[in-house]
């Protein structure tokens, strides 16, 4: 496939204009167009402001972008010729709402699954009915994820099979998880029968859903072999649960399903015992995301940033990916998708091999 830098041709056509005009179809039709409001970009213009969309502060991305919130304010003054950084989180309730903000032009960054902008390229659920216009560059890895299912002890549930007909939670339907699990189902042919007995219910109000009876099984997931993210303890904390391992169906749909793969894993991060020592999982990874109006040396700087500080971040978030190995910061990287400048500038400089990867260009 030959990638067309499109950002380098025109800057106001419409996604569709630029894939009618180039020729292009699927991933190499997108690249990061949008330039978002609010501060400098990072050359000469005083502070650059950057708001960076995420679910919410409870989720694993959320506690992430939080704790290097507060670590780039600690080290931005002492950035240059970048100037002083402002990363803000903002809570969109998910990371398809997130991209849809970044096309608004309401956010300048944001942390997201591989499985959204995957979808997003492809113009695929979420995204087949209203598609967004633009998509920003590839930054650093944030944490992998381990999606699993766990059920209450005493709901009659011990695999995935038994499932169908008991009331179901999988996740918030704004998030892209959702359409991650949901995509799984289907392509295990068993969301159809699942769907009647979905539970849909915000990740505040799940633990009380499960302790009030309400849920018999739900979808959870750990994160970089760590911890929980904050609901989940809640979960953890209110119930008596066991996980529930994929039957062979579920394991070919999750096998089918793009960005994600059957994996068996050790339990991990729950107080309390959970009926078995390995659950399969289908995993799911996390980036940040940078728009092309954030300026090379700005990239650059919140690269750097993170590989200087993960300590200080994993502090706050212990599950953040361990970028003190800068390795570790491209390993997440899908294909045909530009990496922004300045990340792939200050990643080359530490001789991370990014050959098969394209870098993107900025706005002037």
């Amino acid at each position: 496939m030959v990638w067309v830098r499109v950002v380098d041709i025109v800057s106001n056509h419409t996604r569709r204009q630029l894939l009618k005009a180039t020729g292009i179809a699927g991933a190499a039709g997108i690249t990061g167009l949008a330039g978002c409001s609010g501060g400098g970009s990072g050359s000469g213009n005083g502070p650059t402001s950057i708001g960076a969309g995420i679910a919410s502060a409870s989720t694993t991305t959320g506690q992430a972008s939080n704790a290097f919130q507060r670590v780039v304010k600690e080290q931005s003054p002492d950035t240059e010729p970048a100037g002083t950084i402002q990363w803000a989180s903002q809570e969109t309730g998910g990371d398809p709402a997130s991209l849809r903000q970044y096309n608004q032009g309401n956010l300048r960054a944001m942390g997201a699954g591989n499985f959204v902008m995957a979808s997003a390229m492809q113009d695929a659920p979420p995204f087949s009915e209203n598609p967004v216009e633009s998509v920003p560059h590839q930054a650093f890895k944030i944490v992998s994820i381990h999606l699993h299912i766990v059920a209450v002890d005493g709901s009659g549930i011990e695999t995935s099979d038994d499932l169908i007909g008991k009331n179901f939670w999988a996740l918030p339907p704004s998030w892209g998880l959702r359409q991650q699990a949901e995509t799984v189902f289907e392509n295990a042919g068993m969301w159809e029968d699942l769907e009647p007995n979905v539970v849909d219910a915000d990740i505040g109000d799940v633990a009380g859903a499960v302790e009030e009876g309400r849920v018999d099984a739900l979808i959870a997931y750990g994160s970089g072999f760590d911890s929980l993210p904050g609901w989940a303890t809640e979960v953890d904390a209110r119930a008596d649960l066991h996980v529930v391992q994929p039957s062979d169906q579920l394991q070919q749909g999750i096998e089918q399903t793009r960005g994600t793969n059957y994996r068996e894993i050790d339990v991990y991060g729950w107080n309390q015992d959970m009926g078995a020592d390995t659950v399969g999982t289908f995993p799911s990874d996390f980036q940040f995301f940078f728009g092309s109006d954030i300026s090379r040396d700005v990239g650059y700087e919140l690269a750097k940033i993170s590989h200087e500080n993960v300590d200080a971040i994993q502090e706050s978030q212990s599950a953040y990916a361990d970028h003190s190995d800068p390795e570790a910061m491209a390993s997440a990287y899908l294909d045909d998708f530009p990496v922004h400048p300045g990340v792939y500038d200050f990643l080359e400089e530490q001789d991370v091999d990014l050959a098969d990867y394209e870098r993107g260009s900025v706005e002037a």
